[in-house]
Parts: structure tokens; C-alpha cells; sequence
């Protein structure tokens, strides 16, 4: 059973932005390559077939033009053509690792390769549409793969906005995310603040959406209904600790959407941590994705995204 309960604080709107080490796994086109901290970037020097070693840094964006060397290799195992095979799935569905930066069915990708607002991409401030980079940036300075990922600019930066979240189109009332994730604050460790969303349009204002947020740990959560992980759950007398994830270090979700069937479901870093069924009260339906920060309760702090992906079926971790 996956733990619930009511959450505190009403829905309006806020922000964030990281630095520090970043790892990689699994490439596009070859395996991705890292000794210790940093991050890679590049096409890739080799590809892997099946079980073959892998020795060059993988490319996870398309968009990525520079080339690289590794100076560690790591084998790559499993079946599957060239880069390894992509996981399927609906909601819930099996699956993980070895992913694809872009796979052909999707939506929306990105790995955040060039300065303009990525294709498909809308954002809307304070109602209506805004100049995307008041509140966002592409920062080469941090990154989980390629050259650069997206910065939410923090609220100490003065923007003006507690909404910053930008909106891309959905496959339909069911489908799946995956983005790597990375902030300098404990994600969960706060009140009620958004990253993600599925939601019924672009505005900033959605009557219908399941969101990807902490509530005193990681959870999801409609209309102040929550589901956290399995075992875990607010801190409070009688209940468990709440799940969070370290700040500082790049973490692989993926989230399944389904408002037709209400199912739910979180994995980090290939590990399912959520599976809430009969999740929310009612059917949705959900043509949007949303990511950035919503910093309903405060909560300011540094946030990075890299490699989004929106797709019908499971995408994988890189």
C-alpha cells in the first residue's frame, strides 16, 4: 500500500537552481562515461552492441556537437541494438535503465543544448504568456549530460514570480516522463512545493493535475490529497519519516500519469517508490506536462533540469 493522508497548505504558486558534481549512465548512441564527479558531454566516440565494452562518452541530445574520450570504461550488458534497448510499458509498467535521450514517439525532449526556449515548450507568468528567461536559463556550468541544462532561477534572484514552470504537450490522459532532477536544498525536506506536474492546459492555474511534489517529503499530490512512498509519509506523531532526496547530486525520475484509469506511479533512479491506484478521487483529463518549481509554501532554492522526456510509454534512465 502506498501511504497517504491530507496535505497542508493551499495551491498557489514559486521557484529554484544547483551546483556541484553530476553523474551519468546510460548514452544515446554508446555508454556514458564518468570517473568520479563531473559530467559528460559530447557524441559518442563508440557505440555498444549488446554486451560490448564501451569506450568512449556517450551523447544524450541530439543537439550535442562536440565529441569527448573517456578515461574509464564501464560495460554495458543487457540485449538490444546500439546504446541498449528502451523499456515500454503503461502505467506501471516494467522496465528501466538504458533508456533513450529522445525516443521516436515522443512529445517533448530536451537536453537543453541551445539558448532558446525548447521546442513545444510554453511558459505562462502570472497568466499569461512571458519571456521564458526571466525565470530560466541554460546553464553550462551544470549539467547531468551534454553541454548545459535548464536553471530555475532562484527566488533570491528577484524575479518576481513563484510560478516557474514551463508547460510541453502530452501523448494523452496516460502517459510517462522521465527527467533528471538536481537541487541544492534536500528535495522533500519542506513543505508543500512543486517540480512536476500533469495538468489539463498550460495555464498557471490548472483545475485539473496530479503533481510531482514534496509535502514534507517526496509525493504526489492532487488537490492536497497525497500519496508518498511505501513505509514512508509526513513526520508527525505516529507516522514515519519522510522519503527525500540528497541535494547537490542528479537523480533519474519517472513518473506515469494515467487520469483516466487514476494510477499513479514514481521511480528514482530506477526503483519504484510509488504505485497509487484508485489516485485521485476523480478521472482526469491531461493534455500538459509541466516542470520547473512552484514554491507554494517558500522554500527557496536552486534547481536544475536535464534531459527531459514525454512519452506514451516508458522512456528509462539513461
Amino acid at each position: 500500500m502506498t501511504a497517504s493522508g491530507i496535505a497542508s497548505g493551499t495551491h498557489t504558486s514559486s521557484v529554484g537552481t544547483t551546483s556541484g558534481a553530476a553523474t551519468a549512465s546510460a548514452g544515446d548512441t554508446g555508454s556514458v562515461v564518468t570517473t568520479g564527479a563531473g559530467t559528460t558531454q559530447g557524441m559518442a566516440s563508440s557505440t555498444s552492441v549488446g554486451g560490448a565494452t564501451a569506450t568512449g562518452i556517450g551523447a544524450t541530445d541530439s543537439n550535442v556537437a562536440s565529441s569527448s574520450t573517456s578515461s574509464g570504461d564501464v560495460n554495458v550488458t543487457g540485449s538490444g541494438g546500439i546504446g541498449g534497448s528502451t523499456t515500454t510499458g503503461g502505467s506501471g509498467g516494467s522496465g528501466g535503465g538504458a533508456g533513450e535521450a529522445c525516443p521516436a514517439t515522443a512529445t517533448f525532449c530536451s537536453g537543453f543544448e541551445s539558448s532558446g526556449l525548447p521546442d513545444g515548450a510554453v511558459y505562462n507568468r502570472n497568466g499569461a504568456p512571458s519571456e521564458w528567461t526571466v525565470d530560466f536559463e541554460v546553464d553550462s556550468t551544470v549539467k547531468y549530460a551534454g553541454n548545459s541544462s535548464l536553471r530555475v532561477r532562484s527566488e533570491s534572484e528577484n524575479t518576481g514570480s513563484a510560478y516557474k514552470m514551463l508547460a510541453v504537450p502530452a501523448p494523452g490522459a496516460a502517459f510517462w516522463v522521465r527527467f533528471y532532477l538536481r537541487s541544492d536544498v534536500e528535495i522533500g525536506s519542506d513543505k508543500h512545493n512543486v517540480f512536476a506536474e500533469a495538468a489539463d492546459g498550460t495555464g498557471t492555474n490548472a483545475s485539473d493535475y496530479v503533481e510531482f511534489a514534496e509535502d514534507v517529503g517526496v509525493a504526489f499530490n492532487s488537490n492536497d490529497s497525497v500519496r508518498w512512498p511505501d513505509g514512508f509519509g509526513r513526520l508527525m506523531t505516529g507516522d514515519t519519516m519522510p522519503y527525500t532526496l540528497a541535494a547537490n547530486e542528479w537523480h533519474c525520475i519517472e513518473l506515469s500519469f494515467d487520469g483516466q484509469n487514476r494510477v499513479q506511479v514514481l521511480h528514482v533512479n530506477d526503483t519504484e517508490l510509488i504505485n497509487a491506484s484508485e489516485f485521485p478521487a476523480a478521472t482526469k483529463a491531461f493534455t500538459t506536462f509541466k516542470f520547473g518549481y512552484n514554491a507554494l509554501n517558500g522554500g527557496v532554492r536552486n534547481t536544475w533540469y536535464d534531459e527531459v522526456a514525454v512519452a506514451p510509454d516508458r522512456i528509462g534512465c539513461l
